[in-house]
């Protein structure tokens, strides 16, 4: 029942923004100093490193309920799920979203789950969850909220 996955950037974005700090460092080494070229490249991989971990999320099925990030919807108040295709899900983050859903998303994961809610009190219809296997995560949550 356990499902658990973390939202990090892909290998190919690492590579590139590795490359474009080594470009900036390859111009700063050519023209300061190696003491200010290296801070200048240091400060750069500090500054992707800490962005990169900032941005990343943790999604986790438990018996508890549903964990994303730092937030928790308990299993009494999910409907249902549903993994949404690439258009499906680029229509509910865009013309198609309802201004009150709860979001926790990354723009370089295509695809989201779709976290109906059965809590009328709740201002949010629905989460939307982005997930590199979307049809797992769905079907973890609806077997972890017993639908």
């Amino acid at each position: 029942m356990a499902y658990r996955e973390r939202l990090m950037l892909s290998w190919w974005w690492i590579v590139v923004i590795a490359g474009l700090i080594l470009s900036v460092a390859v111009v700063y080494f050519v023209y300061q100093p190696p003491q200010i070229a290296g801070a200048v490249t240091l400060g750069l991989v500090a500054l992707a490193a800490g962005a990169a971990a900032a941005g990343s999320a943790r999604v986790r099925v438990e018996p508890a309920g549903l964990h994303v990030g730092r937030h928790q919807l308990g299993w009494p108040y999910v409907a249902d799920a549903r993994a949404l295709s690439v258009d499906e899900s680029r229509d509910r983050l865009g013309t198609g979203a309802d201004p009150r859903a709860f979001l926790v998303t990354r723009p370089y994961i295509r695809r989201v789950v779709e976290v109906t809610l059965a809590d009328p009190a709740d201002p949010h219809p629905y989460w939307l969850v982005s997930s590199r296997h979307p049809e797992e995560l769905a079907d973890a949550i609806r077997r972890a909220a017993g639908r």
